[in-house]
């Protein structure tokens, strides 16, 4: 039975009625999306309801058994709601759903809870509609209990009964640890960067693509008299105008981590390479940088160099380490171009780029540990303050009256250097037990870019090249200068355990238990 305050009550039991249906939906990363199929937004309990993301559900039913009670949900994309590319991101996949009746004419009189559970598999159709399954409570009742006898290993590699150290935690200060306790500690003071996805930012893709010529006209070229490109193949120049101006706005709401951005704990470095071709030092160029809110507002310009003539050498102009002020979502460069004598507009840019610094302490990549974990060989309590640790694998380092012993790390920190799809890339892994195959089976971990905090099985390692390969795309595009974490993978044989992970005593298989070939084979007539 459930229930509801009185005055919803005799509402429902009146002979008209005025209901609602909302859903609430909160995804793993604690962001929150409110719906309605009314046909205006509703406010509830201080939220706003959205009617301009209309979906459809089958019945809701319910009976005394514990099957599993499961329900349809349909919905159209919006982009302001949910989208397609978030939704084949995964940042949906387990997210949990409140769905509840209200009275649209008076909110105030409570809601009428119809069911709760979890997203379960999502389709995507090529007319834009998403359908989800919602898995109810009763979901994890049919999740089997016990184990059976095999003679692989029914542990996961860096479980509790594993105990290999895949990903320890970090040590905590003025806290006691015993011999046998593995933790990871910061020992490279290197905070991390994220790159600015600029698309096409030294317009070597022959053209234009990923900017937009305001006003004016600019073309992408390969000389201007003397002048060649900065680096790559193109350049970009004005056109037979007076004038230009050329823009590229950058979404950063993939790019960067919402809270660290909203406490200002971001700096910013920004620029572009700037001449003047064909001979020309009078024509004056003008490069900005702003960023603005999700609205497109203004809220800083970190760059800003004002009309300027330049020569044909390249010159960078730059700002470095800008604050970023609480509430950035965008980034805009904005590339004006002043013909001052002559027939073209011989204002020149080429090789845009950016990166943002995270300053906070809080927030460690792999890149941080330096590759090793620390095993406490002497029980003891951990120093107030940080202690300098020996980093050199098999020396020891007393912290307070602890004693830790430098390990090398099985998590392993990598960084993109080239990308071929969203399934295939080579990176820099610094792993000296490495070999091929060593990683395939394991997980990488992105720490970086728009995919930043997603995880997924490691396909394929080719040792020489650095290439990896997933098991599946990732959601969003990999880029060049992602960060990430990899574990070497287990194929859960007694022999890998004893010769790569020398843990054979927490082997959870029986591989000496004879199978049914044995069982069922008659006595030797011999």
């Amino acid at each position: 039975m459930k229930s509801t305050s009185t005055a919803l009550a005799t509402h429902l039991a009146g002979p008209v009625t005025t209901l609602a249906t909302c859903w609430r939906i909160t995804r793993i990363d604690g962001r929150e999306f409110f719906f309605t199929d009314h046909d205006r937004d509703l406010v509830f309990d201080g939220d706003v309801y959205k009617a301009s993301s209309g979906y459809s559900r089958t019945a809701i039913a319910n009976d005394a058994s514990l099957s599993v009670d499961n329900l349809d949900v349909e919905g159209v994309f919006d982009d302001e709601a949910i989208t397609e590319e978030e939704l084949r991101a995964g940042l949906f996949d387990q997210a949990e759903v409140r769905i509840f009746l209200v009275n649209w004419a008076d909110p105030s009189m409570g809601a009428l809870r119809m069911r709760r559970g979890w997203f379960g598999e999502v389709v995507l159709t090529e007319q834009g509609v998403f359908r989800t399954e919602l898995r109810g409570m009763t979901q994890a009742l049919s999740q089997r209990l016990g184990e059976l006898y095999s003679p692989e290993c029914r542990a996961d590699l860096g479980d509790p009964r594993c105990k290999v150290p895949i990903h320890p935690p970090e040590i905590q200060r003025s806290t006691s640890y015993a011999v046998g306790d593995t933790v990871r500690v910061r020992t490279s003071s290197a905070l991390t960067t994220i790159g600015i996805p600029f698309v096409n930012p030294g317009f070597d893709a022959g053209n234009l693509s990923g900017w937009t010529v305001a006003s004016g006209s600019a073309a992408a070229k390969t000389t201007s008299g003397a002048l060649g490109p900065k680096t790559g193949t193109h350049f970009l120049e004005g056109g037979n105008v007076a004038g230009f101006e050329l823009r590229q706005t950058v979404d950063l709401s993939h790019v960067l981590d919402e809270p660290i951005l909203d406490a200002g704990d971001y700096r910013l470095t920004v620029g572009g390479w700037r001449a003047n071709g064909g001979g020309n030092t009078v024509d004056q160029g003008r490069l900005r940088v702003q960023l603005l809110d999700e609205l497109g507002a203004v809220l800083a310009t970190p760059l800003d160099t004002g009309n300027e003539a330049m020569t044909g050498v390249w010159t960078l102009r730059q700002v470095a380490d800008a604050l970023v002020p609480s509430g950035t979502r965008q980034l805009r460069v904005i590339f004006n171009g002043t013909r001052v004598s002559g027939s073209v507009c011989n204002v020149a840019l080429d090789a845009v780029s950016g990166f943002f610094t995270d300053t906070t302490t809080g927030v460690g990549t792999a890149t941080v540990f330096e590759n090793r974990v620390y095993r406490c060989v002497g029980a003891g309590t951990t120093a107030a303050d940080q202690t300098a640790y020996d980093t050199s694998v098999g020396q020891q380092t007393t912290d307070g009256t602890a004693v830790f012993e430098a390990m090398e790390s099985w998590s392993r920190a990598g960084i993109v250097t080239d990308v071929v799809d969203r399934a295939v890339f080579t990176a820099t892994i610094d792993e000296p037990r490495a070999s091929d195959g060593w990683f395939a089976g394991g997980v990488l971990t992105w720490e970086s870019g728009p995919n930043a905090a997603r995880s997924i099985e490691v396909k394929a390692w080719t040792q020489a090249t650095g290439r990896v390969e997933l098991f599946l795309p990732m959601g969003y595009a990999i880029r060049v200068g992602d960060l990430f974490r990899i574990h070497p993978g287990c194929d859960k044989r007694l022999d890998t355990c004893i010769a790569r992970f020398a843990n054979v005593l927490n082997f959870r298989g029986e591989p000496y238990v004879p199978g049914q070939d044995a069982m069922m084979s008659y006595p030797d007539a011999r």
